[in-house]
């Protein structure tokens, strides 16, 4: 299993390979999508800010994770593209892959993907988790489409995950194992975060009705619908990175997967993504270190048992392990 890790600046490369990075994953926006479509349409799924501003910076970036031997993921995971964005992409697809030297696009549209093998067929496909690639029909789908991975989404299971990576064979699995979750499956989602993420937001008023219409509730009722609500705005402050909190030992909080890192290599997992490309250069940092020290254990043969607690004592967060609302892979 390899650690993919988030880029979002050339000055990280060295800091995140020295640390245990094995492959790279990052954005680019170029001025030409910015002009035409403005910054508010994004060509992947952060910010144009949250990636590379020029094409030199990434070919920069590139040439010293060659020096490591360390590949380079660009993201095209836009849920979809208009076709009259396509002529644009394909000329991105082709510059990358011939001058700047990107190994592999992460796309999440169908179109796109039909696209790139009718136009650049050496461009490499990992098919983004926006596509939803969460059942073995999907993975048939995308394996028809001679794609090299697949990232499964966040929502997939352990007891899901050996029936998809059976289905697809020789394509390589990569899965999520630390920061960032989702409140809904981010595959079905049609919008950005361009306007704000509304759906982390849950400090909302609300006014409970019965069903038939009545503003009054028993106490009973009342308490039952109270609870559930509070239960959801717990969930939603887990999922939004624990309020986009970090530790007091300084690591970062949020969605994390690393106690399962034995059963996924059992499973056969190719790739491990850290997410996070806008976040700070420390929050990266910290991250690929954590996994680190996890897959050291993974590689040294340790046991499942060993492993969690491996990973439970690098957290360091107790009460949130056991609530189980931290975790990926529950």
């Amino acid at each position: 299993m390899n650690i993919l890790a988030p880029l979002g600046a050339k000055e990280e490369v060295e800091m995140l390979a020295e640390s245990g990075a094995e492959e790279f994953y990052c954005g680019i926006t170029p001025m030409e999508w910015m002009e035409k479509y403005s910054p508010g349409v994004w060509i992947n799924r952060r910010n144009p800010y949250a990636g590379f501003p020029s094409f030199k910076d990434l070919k920069e970036a590139v040439r010293q994770a060659e020096n490591y031997e360390i590949p380079i993921f660009l993201t095209l995971n836009a849920p979809y593209y208009m076709e009259k964005q396509y002529p644009m992409l394909i000329d991105l697809i082709k510059r990358c892959t011939e001058e700047v030297g990107i190994k592999a696009f992460i796309v999440s549209d169908p179109g796109l993907m039909v696209a790139m093998k009718n136009k650049v067929p050496e461009a490499a496909i990992h098919v983004s988790s926006l596509a939803a690639p969460m059942n073995t029909g999907s993975i048939e789908l995308y394996k028809q489409m001679q794609v090299e991975r697949i990232v499964l989404p966040r929502s997939v299971q352990l007891n899901e995950i050996p029936a998809l990576k059976e289905a697809a064979g020789d394509v390589e699995l990569e899965v999520f194992i630390l920061n960032d979750g989702c409140v809904y499956e981010e595959s079905f989602c049609m919008t950005t975060h361009s306007a704000g993420a509304f759906c982390s937001q849950s400090q909302w008023d609300y006014e409970p009705f019965h069903s038939d219409g009545n503003k009054v509730l028993s106490e009973k009722d009342f308490k039952i619908l109270n609870d559930q609500v509070n239960d959801y705005r717990e969930f939603v402050w887990f999922v939004n990175d624990c309020n986009c909190q970090i530790a007091n030992d300084g690591l970062p909080l949020g969605p994390c997967g690393l106690c399962s890192l034995g059963k996924l290599e059992k499973m056969g997992v190719d790739s491990l993504k850290v997410v996070g490309r806008e976040g700070a250069p420390y929050r990266k940092l910290a991250s690929v270190q954590m996994v680190k020290a996890v897959i050291d254990q993974v590689r040294a043969q340790a046991s499942e048992r060993e492993i969690e607690k491996t990973a439970r004592k690098i957290r360091n967060q107790p009460q949130y392990c056991e609530s189980g609302l931290m975790c990926y892979y529950r």
